[in-house]
């Protein structure tokens, strides 16, 4: 698996993202420790050195040495567990600097990066960015313009903000769309390649979706949407609300859009 937080890219998820675990841990390939580096260009808003192993230890201790930046809407990137760092409390960063040497301090059992992202202060799932992008522009308003993106599976990134009723859309027609971000609203995607739905998002605590795995349908509560199938190459009927869904399962979208 491809990676964009260590520096050789190939890592392999010791443990995933769950309820009780909301971050992924990374070794290299082989179990092989790696430079860490840094997700996306920022500033480091939180570091802290100095420590050794210690099992069971609670709280910013349980990091260990550790690494945190923050950047472009509301979003921040941890790193932990580190045997050293190469960074400082308000040092700017780039994109794929080197932070620090994965390692096993804190509560920790074995040399490792934990790597989580936070939006607004809530830990989402980082799964689906360790090799893509943060979404952009994504600050919450609660103001009347809703604003929503897709993320393009041939380009690799998520596509720029468009508004709830204009005439636009998010996406991009042919190419497959595997995650979807929306202001305020609760929605959720069905993957085309895990056959199921998925489970529902609030705004932008998290995307509905699996990247990189197509996404062939989408239910938002209290809105009228209607989404492009890739395969028919036409738009399909407006829905509204969840008692339906927008798409045809088995045909990846390429674009959607809410009234």
């Amino acid at each position: 698996m491809s990676s964009r937080v260590l520096k050789n890219k190939s890592n392999q998820i010791t443990q995933g993202y769950s309820n009780g675990h909301r971050a992924v841990d990374l070794v290299g390939n082989g179990h092989t420790t790696d430079y860490v580096i840094a997700h996306t260009s920022g500033t480091v808003n939180f570091c802290q050195t100095g420590y050794g192993n210690k099992k069971g230890a609670t709280g910013n201790a349980s990091y260990g040495n550790c690494v945190k930046i923050k950047h472009n809407g509301g979003y921040e990137t941890l790193y932990a567990h580190l045997d050293s760092v190469s960074v400082k409390n308000g040092q700017k960063v780039s994109k794929g600097q080197v932070i620090g040497y994965m390692g096993n301090t804190g509560n920790s059992y074995g040399a490792h990066l934990h790597f989580e992202v936070r939006h607004n202060g809530t830990r989402i799932n980082p799964t689906g960015y360790l090799n893509a992008d943060l979404p952009s522009n994504s600050t919450v308003t609660k103001s009347t313009t809703i604003k929503y993106q897709a993320y393009d599976n041939v380009k690799n990134k998520w596509l720029g903000n468009v508004s709830k009723g204009s005439v636009s859309y998010a996406g991009n027609k042919g190419n497959g769309i595997s995650g979807l971000m929306i202001d305020q609203l609760t929605y959720r995607a069905h993957d085309k390649v895990k056959k199921k739905w998925l489970p529902w998002v609030v705004g932008r605590s998290g995307y509905a979706g699996n990247l990189p795995n197509d996404i062939d349908a989408i239910q938002i509560k209290n809105a009228t949407y209607r989404v492009y199938d890739n395969k028919k190459k036409k738009w399909l009927p407006w829905v509204s609300g969840t008692t339906t869904y927008a798409g045809n399962i088995g045909n990846s979208i390429g674009g959607i859009q809410i009234k």
